[in-house]
This record gives structure tokens, sequence and C-alpha cells, in this order.
């Protein structure tokens, strides 16, 4: 079933007496899927793919007619083989017919052949036909822009994780990507990642702790059947020193991956670069192609090896000045800055520039923000380059991330507050404490009515200051502040946060509704709570039967984990984990008390501190005064966690435990 629509028809020929007939319908479509059981209170049966011990039975049988026939010599480059096939029963069997069709069966170099043979044997094998009918009904029921999307994934190596954020920045820097209908273009990129989720064509590899999707990856048959796709159309041309495609000279995109390989080098002299719109490359400096080439390039993504860091020898810097006369591009993504800081003093050249991104900096440079070109959209760097001020020019900003907080630097916060458009915001300090740029930080975030995400690391905020935060954002889905202290839950402020997902907090004290505040951010995901000083009189946290019903990662940290558990509370809660000190438990009686109605959890982390002698806590006062000693009896580590497992027998789950000894 391709549509909805088709369903709809169908449907018509069907009585509904309740004779208690069933009806299988098979898509590959989530929505569709959807539609057929909504009018008979149907069930959507998702087919995961085969396990290794079921794709391996169905290998040999298909093979040697027995699940244990398979030779001892065999079974390595078999492993690699059903790798390959990632639990897909159609291609496990169509490779496990070629192999069983071949006269020499038991030879390792035929096997070993066929398996680096399997992107020509999809091309031209007859035994591969109805796996290429199969790819064709779904790549043809694409529209225009999703097939363009899809055959840019052609671009990633094999089993590389694609990271969806970084994924949709191509798209729109390539031009996939237009305005339309009201939606702005990373809306509408969004949509098209979606749908090719929807249609079962690219495999979520992790959610962030939003709950949405954060990175994704291909099957590898799958990525062989686009490569060939690519090739067929010109697409994309790949050099990776073992599967090139052999397309026209004439380069649309190039993905070049080069470990001294002087051959790949030759081919790449021999190609037409001055039409090519994105260039993927991963590699030494000495196999990277001179960038002048590439006249019209929109999309450049450096993955330097990290050869030339521990190099003495200046020659294998690469000069990187040259980016600056590619006036058309839109994406630049590079680690090779090593010395070529005057190339980012001269950004301001490439005027079409919307993302600049540097990863894994070593050693620390300053980076003059006027001369950055002000139509960037994103700007991604390590915490090792140190913005100058003037980050107001930057107008457009979407993204932002890092930027420091300097502790008297009152006009760098005040810029902050000109930066309206955007959506994401990392913060940090390089030196621990607080000045007198708080509350004027905290009046540039009030202007930020856009922002999504906000994300403070290291250092510290004067006491409370985000609770003044007004109005607040409403627009906010991820809020980590453990670097601000907050005295209570700061619950008037926190509670306007409707659309919050993942909250990190500290807080001096929780009162005894403190869970019962938090609980009222029904969509919250993720939640790390760190309290510092006083819990309840009581000396345990409750969660209640309707605490977090979206709940799926906890992390708490206080001096006893002492923790009570209602029957309901978190039913989708996977990943608890815990923080406590072993001087902190009093007695092992409020340790994890009823676990056993956590039903989703999978995953239960302990992280034990013991301070020798006793215990001595830093307790802020204020504007960091004096630490306050308060000593309490010890408990020791053993006693601690023998508590902890005995809880966790209760639990009639089968639970990943750790706990770990700090």
């Amino acid at each position: 079933m391709w549509t909805i629509e088709a369903w709809n028809t169908i449907k018509c020929c069907f009585v509904e007496n309740n004779r208690g007939s069933r009806v299988i319908t098979t898509t590959r479509i989530e929505d569709t899927a959807k539609s057929c059981c909504s009018s008979f209170h149907g069930y959507v049966y998702r087919m995961e793919p085969l396990s290794d011990v079921d794709s391996r039975i169905l290998f040999y049988r298909r093979i040697f007619h027995s699940e244990d026939a398979c030779p001892e010599h065999l079974k390595c480059v078999s492993n690699e083989i059903l790798k390959k096939c990632g639990g897909l029963p159609l291609a496990i069997l169509t490779i496990g017919s070629i192999l069983a069709s071949h006269q020499e069966v038991g030879s390792t170099e035929i096997w070993e052949k066929i398996m680096h043979s399997l992107r020509f044997q999809l091309e031209r094998s007859p035994a591969f036909e109805w796996l290429r009918h199969v790819f064709n009904l779904g790549y043809n029921d694409l529209s225009l822009e999703l097939k363009t999307c899809m055959l840019y994934l052609g671009i990633f190596p094999e089993d590389h994780k694609i990271v969806k954020d970084d994924l949709l920045r191509r798209w729109i820097a390539e031009g996939f990507v237009t305005e339309k209908h009201g939606a702005i273009q990373e809306e509408i990129a969004e949509s098209y990642f979606n749908e090719l989720i929807n249609r079962n064509l690219i495999q979520i590899a992790e959610f962030d702790d939003c709950g949405e999707v954060f990175s994704c990856r291909l099957h590898d048959i799958l990525l062989d059947y686009i490569i060939l796709k690519c090739t067929e159309e010109n697409f994309i041309t790949i050099i990776d020193g073992q599967h090139s495609t052999k397309g026209p000279l004439d380069v649309r995109r190039l993905s070049l991956r080069v470990y001294g390989n002087s051959e790949s080098n030759d081919v790449v002299e021999n190609m037409a670069l001055t039409q090519a719109r994105s260039f993927n490359f991963c590699g030494s400096t000495q196999w990277l192609p001179s960038l002048t080439k590439f006249r019209l390039l929109r999309v450049l993504n450096l993955d330097i090896s990290l050869d030339i860091y521990y190099s003495m020898d200046s020659r294998r810097s690469y000069d990187m000045s040259c980016i600056l006369s590619l006036f058309q591009l839109r994406y630049l993504r590079t680690n090779g800055t090593k010395n070529n800081e005057k190339l980012l003093t001269q950004l301001r050249k490439l005027e079409q520039l919307k993302t600049l991104e540097v990863v894994r900096e070593y050693g620390n440079f300053v980076l003059e923000v006027q001369m950055l070109p002000s139509t960037l959209w994103h700007l991604i760097l390590p915490d090792a380059v140190k913005l100058t001020s003037g980050i107001s020019h930057l107008r457009n900003l979407r993204t932002l991330s890092e930027f420091e907080i300097k502790l008297h630097d009152v006009g760098r916060m005040k810029e902050l507050g000109k930066l309206t458009n955007l959506r994401e915001l990392k913060l940090f300090q390089r030196v621990y404490g607080v000045g007198d740029t708080s509350e004027v930080l905290l009046s540039s975030l009030c202007k930020l009515v856009n922002l999504r995400s906000i994300v403070v690391r290291r250092g510290r905020l004067k006491e409370d200051v985000l609770a003044r935060w007004s109005p607040p954002p409403r627009h906010l889905r991820r809020l980590h502040v453990l670097e601000c202290l907050f005295s209570t839950i700061p619950a008037d402020w926190l509670t306007h946060l409707h659309n919050l997902s993942s909250l990190e907090i500290l807080v001096r004290s929780l009162p005894s509704d403190g869970i019962v505040l938090l609980a009222r951010l029904t969509l919250l995901v993720h939640l790390k709570l760190h309290v510092q000083d006083h819990v309840p009189q009581e000396g345990f946290v409750v969660f209640h039967h309707t605490a977090f019903p979206n709940l799926r990662e906890l992390w708490f940290r206080w001096e006893a984990p002492c923790l009570a558990f209602e029957a309901g509370t978190m039913p989708r809660l996977q990943s608890l984990g815990i923080d406590c000190y072993a001087q902190g438990a009093r007695d092992a009686d409020g340790v994890l008390d009823g676990i056993q109605h956590l039903g989703s959890l999978v995953e239960f982390q302990v992280h034990v501190y013991e301070r020798r002698g006793y215990i001595s806590r830093m307790l802020l006062c204020g504007d960091l005064k004096r630490p306050r000693v308060e000593e309490q009896r010890r408990w020791d580590r053993t006693s601690l966690k023998a508590a902890l497992k005995e809880a966790i027998r209760k639990h009639p789950g089968s639970l990943r435990v750790v706990i770990i000894d700090m």
C-alpha cells in the first residue's frame, strides 16, 4: 500500500459487521499504516531487522541447508557479509543464493570476492533483480525534492552516523529547500527528513535529550543502491580508494576519502571541478586538491587527518586562504585551521556564507567577529577559539556555540541581546566566578524571544538570576543551567515553559512539593536535578503516581539515594541515574523504594562518592563566600551498594546496572 487515498478506496469494499474478520496490509510508509488501522481498531506491527542469530540461521540454511554446517574458516567473512545485509531477509537470501550456486562454495577467496563486489552485483547480477525492483519501487514513489535529498546521503561513508542538523544545513546550502506556504527553510528541510524516516528509507541512530532524532544512518545495501543511482545521474562522484564510482569527468559533487593513495589523487587531477557544488574531504592534506578549482562550490566539509597536528614539518600545513575565492560558498565545516587563523579573519569576503563550523581545534587563537560575514546563520566554534567583541554585527545568527561569558565585560553581554533571531545558544566561562555580568546577561536573554535551546557550562552565575527572566522564553525546549544556582524550584517562572523537553537544573534546597512543581512540565523527556543542600524533612524524595508521563531519562544528585516511586509514576522512564555520597545515606530503608513500579526501566546507573573521615561539603553562600563545613556520620560504600542491589532485585525486568565508585 503506497498511499492513504488507495486505502480509502479499498476499504469501501469491506463490510463492518463485527464478524471478527481481519485484513493484513503491508506498507513501508508509517502514515499509511496508521490510516489502515484507524477505521478498524487495528494494530501497526513494525517489522524489525533479523537478529544476528536469525540472520546466520537463514544465511547458512540457504547455502549449506543447515544452520550448523558452516566451515570454521568461513565464519569470519560470513559475519562481514551479514553485517552488510543488516538483517534484511531479502538481501541475505539473495547473497546466499549467489554463494550456494557457486561451484567452489567453500572457498574463502570466492566469499571475499563476492563481499567486496556487492555494489557491482547489485547493478548487474540477475540474482539481485528483485532487490533492485524493491528499491526502485520506493525510490520512484518519492517526490523530486525527496529524491534529491535522498541521493545526497550517498556523500557519507558506510556506517557513518549522519547528524540531522548538519544534514539539514547542507540541504539548504545546496539549494534543495525553498521557502513555501509561509514555512521557513529549516522547517521544510526537517519535514523532508521526517518523510524519509516515515518511509523507512533512513534509520534512526540516536535520539537527543529532547526526544528528537539526533542522527540517522543508511542500511549498507540501500547505500549501495543510492551510490548506483548517483552514478547513473552524475549526482555524486565518490573516491575512497576501494569503491570509486566511475561517472563523467564533469563532477557535480565530490566525496574524496584518501589515506596515502596517490592513484586517487591522479584521478581527481583529471576531473573537471569547476561546476562542483559540494566537496566532502577526509584524509591528509597532501591529497587535498587545490580548492581554486571549485569555483561554484556551495558546501565544503574538510575532515583533515590528525597527522598535521603532530608533525613539525610546516609543509604538512595546508594554505586554506584559497577558500576566500569561493564566492558561492554557503556552508564551511573544517578542523584544518592550524596555521590558518588568517583565513578566519577574512571570511567576510564570503557574502553567501550561512554556516561556519570549526571542530577539534588544537591551540587557542582569537577570532575577530567583525571579520565574519553578516550573513551567518550558524556559528559553531570550540571554546579554544576566543571571539572578540562585536557579536552584534551578526544579526542573522540562529545558532551560536560556544560564546564566552567574561566576568567584567559588560559590553559583550549587552551585544548578545541584539541577536534576536537566535534559536540555539551555548555559553561558558573560562574563569570560575560571578563577576558583574550576570544582571546584564539576564537583560540580554530577555530580548532573545526566539530561543529554543540554551546551555550554560562551566563557571557560575549569580544565584536566582535566571528566575527573573521575563517574559519567560515560551518557545524554549532545552534549558541546561547547572551552573546557575537556584535557591529553590523557580515554579512561577519554570511552569511557563510549556514546551520544555530537556531540563538540567541546580537548586540549593528542594521543597516538599518540589517534584510536584517540576511535574507540571508534562513534556519533559530528560531531567537532571542536582540538590546542593536540603531536601524535604521526611528525608526522601517522592515521585507521585501522575508525575512525568513522558520522561525517559532522569539523573538525580543529592547526598543520599533516598527516592520513592509510586505506582504509575514515569511510565516511560528508561534510564535512571543517581549521584550520591556514601556518608549521606543515613540508612537503607529509603533507598529506591518502589523501583519495581518503573516498568519501562532498562538502565540504572549510580555514581557513589565517598570522602574519607567526615564529609566536608562546599555550600555556596551568596556570591562565593567561605564554605560551611558540616559533619555527618560515615556510612561506607559497601553498605550503600548492598542496599542499592537489594532494592534493584525488586524490579521485575532485566536491568542493565552500573555502579561506579567515584
